[in-house]
């Protein structure tokens, strides 16, 4: 314990406070004061069972870097030679074996735990919350984000940085019935996706994009499942939507450069048809495609991102 002690001056600067300290990286999190913020979260974690912990994971990393380093110290030239030749061939091997004819998308879904949450009970919507205990969070929504709370977060640093924040109990059985019907409309598109977690899988597109080319329109058109709309994404689809008028899609969030989904090849508008939308034949039409069937079914927004590589 006292090497954990005097550990807690450089620690503070150091591994600890990297650990510890805002990940402004993550979505929602961008152009807080994160020196205030990391302020609070040292001051509100000192003296903490969890605050020694991180102390204690800081030390083991150091040694581990120490022991590291005087293993290298030990690698002669003949050996560094030779596993450089080993990598050099391990390599070559790689780049003539590898694909790069692929399309990976990775999908994300939006604060997964929180968006459940708010979805099945209302009134935490405009509300800071994170999905967790006092122990330690899970998530955050976007609201709770602006204050720097984030996942992998102790309760009790969270409510000195966000007072009136509502720390909402795990429930991973609800979690994963959700994400087996997330999982349901992807496997359509990559039966072999790969998963991660409850909210994020990879699928490779290549094929599907293949079948997609020759796919006549109706097997890309979908209708708007307006019962099982929020009543914010109503108001998206009245405002913006417009698709028996302009042909544009229903979600700002799904589809924010305005594309037209409504024409057909001969050019024509199904300016008759209300509450529907037309998907093309690409890849990010595609990928629009999967978030839009996601928000349908589960009232739930994703993310994704596109990798396309070629030979």
């Amino acid at each position: 314990m006292d090497n954990v002690k005097n550990a807690d001056n450089s620690s503070y600067n150091g591994g600890a406070l990297l650990r510890m300290g805002l990940n402004d990286n993550k979505a929602g999190m961008q152009g807080l004061d994160k020196e205030k913020i990391n302020k609070i979260i040292m001051e509100a974690s000192k003296g903490s069972k969890f605050y020694e912990n991180e102390l204690k994971k800081d030390q083991q990393v150091n040694q581990r870097i120490e022991k590291m380093m005087q293993l290298k110290e030990k690698i002669t030239q003949q050996q560094l030679l030779k596993a450089r030749l080993r990598v050099d061939k391990l390599v070559m091997e790689l780049e003539q074996s590898r694909n790069l004819s692929c399309t990976i998308v990775h999908i994300d879904m939006d604060a997964f735990y929180a968006a459940v949450e708010m979805r099945d009970n209302p009134e935490l919507k405009e509300k800071p919350i994170a999905v967790g205990s006092m122990s330690m969070l899970s998530t955050s929504n976007y609201h709770a984000r602006r204050f720097g709370v984030r996942a992998a977060m102790p309760g009790f640093i969270a409510k000195k940085l966000c007072p009136h924040l509502t720390i909402v109990p795990l429930n991973f059985e609800k979690y994963r019935k959700v994400s087996e019907e997330v999982k349901e409309i992807l496997a359509e598109y990559d039966p072999h996706f790969m998963p991660m977690g409850l909210d994020e899988a990879y699928l490779n597109l290549t094929e599907h994009l293949e079948e997609r080319l020759h796919w006549p329109e109706d097997k890309r058109r979908y209708f708007l499942n307006t019962e099982n709309t929020t009543e914010k994404n109503k108001e998206d689809i009245s405002i913006s939507g417009r698709l028996n008028i302009d042909g544009y899609s229903s979600s700002p969030e799904l589809f924010e450069d305005g594309t037209s989904v409504m024409d057909d090849h001969s050019g024509q508008r199904y300016q008759s048809l209300k509450n529907v939308v037309v998907f093309g034949t690409s890849a990010e039409e595609a990928v629009k495609e999967i978030r839009f069937r996601i928000e349908q079914k589960t009232q739930l927004t994703a993310s994704a991102g596109i990798q396309n590589t070629y030979k």
